[in-house]
């Protein structure tokens, strides 16, 4: 009960200090990305949630954040991304014809 005054004043603070980031979930399926375009803000840390849904393996590869992940069937997998400057971060999957057939998409973070 001692802590209580402190962690009442650190969710405070980061409630004031605009604390607590953003989550995408970027889902694989049927050979694509369901959520194609994710949204972020600069300076604030980004979660994302891959789950590749097919019965076969994918990649996520975002060159820009240095992410190259292989994800088998039904895997689940998280990137916590600290901080991030403003721009466009594509992503797609490595896969051998799996970007052709378009297995693609672009984190866009705002300023």
């Amino acid at each position: 009960m001692r802590f209580l005054p402190f962690l009442l004043f650190l969710c405070l603070l980061l409630t004031a200090c605009g604390g607590g980031g953003k989550s995408a979930t970027i889902r694989m399926k049927d050979m694509r990305y369901v959520a194609q375009e994710v949204q972020a803000q600069a300076g604030k840390s980004v979660t994302l949630r891959v789950f590749n849904e097919d019965g076969y393996a994918h990649a996520f590869d975002v060159d820009g954040l240095d992410i190259h992940v292989q994800l088998e069937a039904k895997e689940r997998r998280e990137f916590i991304i600290p901080s991030l400057a403003p721009g466009r971060y594509p992503f797609y999957c490595s896969t051998p014809g799996h970007q052709m057939a378009g297995m693609e998409g672009v984190l866009v973070v705002e300023p």
